[in-house]
This record gives structure tokens, sequence and C-alpha cells, in this order.
């Protein structure tokens, strides 16, 4: 209580209206992932580019966003404050998805989408981050569980309104995929005027001591990590190789489906119908592993992830893909919760801005790659060539992960 009463942006002290600008927020950030990972291809596409160009894109875009994630990490840790970031990177995203409507070509394309992806990557770690903060009474799975659950909410809710602004026909010329461009980019000023108000905890003067194993229990959900740092590198490669398999062959699905004959309602139903199983998932996982430890759920997720891209390969109508699109909810409802709880089980409150970064530098490496492996695989094998590899990579994902990372959060022995 007297150190509530010392320091108003302790985690005991966050009134009920932080915590909900908070839940908004993520919800708001993870829901613009609901206009952009449906449409962005196809309105490359529209635009004269090929496939390969099309995962060069998305690749370049991405290394430039490697290359300044962790300068964002270290300078959000070092001023121990998170909001001024959080606007203007959600300002930088909003200007330049705003801009796609007007770029014609290769560079233009290349330009925005390094400014929005940075701006999209930053808001989307720091989420993880700020929900650490408030995870003093809970285990750190359900606290994050319980807030990350609402970012897939927000993805489901404007993936279906995006459908629904867009034509019923198959047609998806640019004019067509306007108002993809149109509207969505204005949920980042939403998110800028809502991060205002979140709550960016401070860290006490002691923070930046390493946590006694009771006290991680409690500030990050898990105890010691056997194996120390060598455990966390092996995670993030383990998850280097989930995000390159995913990834890769995520970036084409659209692509995909349209070559089966789907409108673009149809292919927003399909992404959003794989986030309506995440949701379900996602509200047991957390609470689950703080009990029983995380491993055994990434195994199974990362188990699951090649097998879905496998079955890709059989589709043969856009309803089908959307069934298999289910298996993707259900694998990355475990992941998308866990990736951010592991790498806290594992650090000081101090470094996790810090080493969120680096998870997102992790994916930012696999997704700078992958596409435009992807893209060519694609265009000169075909989409069933693309799959099988990724499943390939997929696989050797899981067998690392088994094999390689340790428990982040080992169940608490029986007693009696």
């Amino acid at each position: 209580m007297r150190s509530s009463l010392l320091n108003p942006d302790s985690p005991q002290a966050v009134p009920r209206w932080r915590k909900i600008a908070l839940a908004l927020c993520l919800f708001l950030v993870t829901g613009s992932f609901g206009f952009l990972q449906p449409f962005t291809s196809p309105y490359y596409a529209a635009s004269g580019l090929d496939k390969a160009q099309i995962g060069l894109l998305a690749g370049l875009g991405t290394v430039i966003a490697v290359l300044i994630q962790p300068l964002l990490g270290r300078l959000s840790d070092r001023l121990d404050a998170r909001r001024p970031l959080m606007v203007a990177t959600a300002l930088l995203a909003g200007v330049a998805y705003l801009l796609f409507r007007l770029a014609d070509g290769f560079w233009p394309f290349l330009l925005l989408t390094a400014l929005g992806t940075n701006g999209l990557q930053y808001l989307n770690t720091v989420g993880g981050v700020l929900v650490g903060r408030l995870a003093t009474t809970e285990g750190g799975g359900a606290a994050y569980a319980k807030y990350r659950v609402w970012g897939s909410v927000g993805y489901i809710c404007v993936c279906v309104v995006t459908g629904f602004l867009l034509s019923p026909s198959p047609g998806m010329s640019r004019t067509d995929l306007a108002p993809v461009f149109t509207y969505g980019p204005l949920l980042f000023f939403l998110i800028a005027a809502i991060s205002l108000i979140v709550p960016d905890t401070k860290l006490a003067p002691s923070s930046s001591v390493p946590l006694r194993s009771e006290e991680r229990a409690i500030a990050g959900g898990g105890r010691r990590l056997s194996g120390g740092g060598r455990g966390l590198k092996h995670f993030f490669f383990a998850y280097f190789l989930y995000q390159f398999a995913l990834y890769g062959a995520s970036s084409y699905l659209s692509l995909f489906m349209k070559s089966l004959g789907a409108a673009p309602r149809q292919i927003s139903l399909m992404f959003a119908a794989g986030v309506v199983c995440e949701v379900l998932v996602m509200s047991q996982v957390g609470k689950w592993t703080d009990r029983n430890g995380r491993k055994p759920a990434l195994v199974l997720a990362f188990c699951l992830m090649p097998v879905r891209l496998l079955l890709y390969t059989l589709a043969t109508s856009p309803a089908t893909v959307m069934a298999i699109q289910a298996l993707h909810g259900l694998n990355y409802g475990i992941v998308g919760t866990l990736a951010v709880v592991y790498v806290n089980d594992c650090v000081t409150d101090s470094q996790r801005g810090t080493t969120q970064a680096m998870m997102t530098a992790t994916s930012g490496i696999a997704l700078s790659v992958s596409p435009a492996l992807c893209g060519w695989l694609a265009e000169r094998y075909g989409f069933s060539a693309m799959f099988v590899a990724m499943s390939a990579v997929g696989v050797l994902g899981a067998l690392y992960l088994i094999t390689r990372v340790p428990e982040s959060n080992p169940p608490a022995p029986k007693t009696g």
C-alpha cells in the first residue's frame, strides 16, 4: 500500500478506466491486422506487382523495421515510458497506410510499407510490455491472455466490417479495394488518442535487480528459467522457424483464395473464422499454462502448424480454405499468447521492453526473408510447392522446440 501511495503509476494504483483503455488499445492494434492482412497483397497485385515483387516488398519493408525496433525498445526502457512512442508510431502508421491510395510502383510502396510496418510492429510489441507491468496479482499467462483476447476480438470485427465495405463480386481492382485504405488507417489515429491514457506503470527503484524466483512468479508469471539466457536464445530460434513458415505462407493466402475464385468478403471471413477459434483457445491457454507450464501447449501449437500448411495443398474451393483456417486459430491462439508470456518469464521487468523488441526483431527477420522466398516459389512452382516447403520448415521448428527449448514456468510440485 505504501508503494502505491508513493508511486501513483504502480500496478496496484492503476485505475480500472486505464486498464479498459489498454484493452481497447489492444483491440484496435490487433484489429488493424484485420484490414491489412487480407487485403495488402491483393492491393499490391492490383497495382501491377507480381508474386515475387510482392514478397520482396514485404521482406524489404520488414528489414527496415528489424533495424529500428530494437532501438525503440531500448529507448522506451531508458525513458521508462511508452505512451509518447505509442502516439508517435500510431500516427506514423496511420499516415503511411492512408497514402497507399496515392502510391504507384514498387519504390513508393516500399517506403510506405516500411513506415507502416515500423509503427505497427512497435504498437504490437509494446502491448506485451504494458500488460506485463500489470501482472502483479495473477499469473502472467492469465493476465496477458485476458488482455490479448480483446485484440483478437478486434481483428474479427475489423475483418468482417472491411469485407462488407467491399463489393461482393470477385473483382479486386485498386478501385474495388480503395475503401480498405480509406477507412482502415483511421484506426491508427484512434490508437494514438487512446495511447495518451493507457497505464504506463513505472519501475520501482529496485526493479533493475534480478528478481528472486518467488518474485518472478508474481511479476512475470513464471519461475527461474533453466539454462538461463541460452534457453531464451533457443526459444527465439524455434520461434524464428515457426514465424518463417507461418507468415511466409500466410502472406499469400489472400492471393491463393483469389485463385480459387473467392470474393473479397470470402477472404475477410476466412481470416476472421480462424481468429474466432483463436479467441476460444486464448481465453483458456494462459491460465492453463500458469498451472501446468508453457512448453506442452507450445509443442502442440508448433506441431499443428505444418499440418495446417499441408492441408492447403488439398483445398479446391474457398470454403475448404475457410475450414482449414480454423487450425490456424488453434495453433496461433496458443503461440500468439505464450510467446510474449514466455519471454516475460525469462527476464526482469526492466529488460522486458528490450527483450520483447528482440522477439519482434526475430519475427521481423523471418518475415523479411520468407515472403520473398515464398513469392519466388509460388511464381515459379505454384502455391502447392510453396505450402509444402513451408510445412517442412515448420517441422524443423517443432523438432527444435521439443529438443532444445526449456520450460520457462515449471509446474509447482504437488504436495500431499
